[in-house]
């Protein structure tokens, strides 16, 4: 025991002892990249103007729509995306099956490598007025395109892959141990998933759904091509900044560049708080 602690002081003592040291400078890089732009940004919001941007009454009902939708398609995305991440990562990748998981890992993540305006038109193809399913839902007197459903779809369209991304790598992740242990005591298939995958998996679901939540929220491509920019009913926050631009409104775009970073400080709290769930369960498990 006392080996181990000076083994693990000794790691704390010294920094680099498995990377060189210079790969800090890219580190560096890396962060003046991202925090160059946000301090730019932050230097130029008039803060004595803090109330008057955060009551606009633009940019408060964009970010209800927004923050509504994003929290509908976080919930649609852990309910479809929880059962087929356990499917992809538990039931084919241990059969024969395995080269069929690769096959729908590649159709489930396309959302991410399309572009925006290509996400867009697939869902205009298929939900607009003319598109396979929307015509006939129009047919019976049900439009989805230009409406609050439509933000909401294309939410779910690119969110999902990134909420099935991250619930597969943290069930590949747990042990086959528990499962068989949980088997060998007479657990049903169902008690298994219920009582040993997904508490173990619990961190990981957490930031899956944080994670899908964000991108959802900072959607912009795919909902201004298939649910347009109409305020009230499908104007979410990118889009109001957007149009703020356009219209050389910059208190308007600022207002909704603040509640949209907001939005991303609690997002990061919560993902912090998944990550210390994580290192928790970590260092509780036998």
């Amino acid at each position: 025991m006392s080996k181990n602690r000076d083994t693990s002081a000794r790691g704390r003592a010294k920094l680099f002892t498995s990377v060189p040291a210079h790969a800090a400078l890219p580190a560096l890089a890396v962060l003046a990249l991202i925090l160059g732009p946000l301090l730019a940004l932050l230097t130029r919001i008039p803060w004595r103007q803090l109330p008057q941007l955060l009551n606009d009454p633009g940019v408060l009902e964009a970010t209800c729509l927004s923050t509504l939708t994003a929290l509908g398609a976080t919930v649609i995305c852990a309910l479809l995306g929880t059962p087929t991440s356990l499917v992809l990562s538990t039931v084919l990748e241990r059969t024969r099956a395995l080269p069929l998981t690769w096959v729908l890992c590649g159709l489930i993540y396309a959302p991410i490598i399309f572009s925006p305006v290509v996400s867009g038109l697939a869902l205009l193809f298929l939900w607009g007025r003319r598109g396979l399913v929307g015509s006939w839902l129009e047919t019976a007197g049900l439009s989805v395109g230009y409406t609050p459903l439509a933000v909401l779809l294309a939410q779910i369209f690119v969110a999902l892959p990134f909420f099935i991304a991250t619930t597969v790598t943290t069930l590949r992740a747990l042990p086959v141990e528990y499962e068989e242990i949980a088997r060998l005591e007479g657990a049903s298939p169902a008690e298994v998933t219920s009582r040993v995958l997904l508490p173990l998996a619990a961190p990981g679901l957490l930031t899956a759904a944080v994670l899908s939540f964000a991108r959802a929220l900072g959607e912009y491509g795919a909902t201004v091509t298939f649910a347009g920019n109409v305020a009230g009913s499908t104007r979410t926050i990118p889009l109001a900044i957007e149009l703020a631009l356009s219209s050389n409104d910059m208190t308007q775009a600022l207002g909704g560049a603040l509640m949209l970073i907001a939005l991303y400080l609690m997002i990061l709290a919560a993902l912090g708080c998944a990550l210390w769930l994580r290192r928790l369960k970590g260092r509780l498990r036998p």
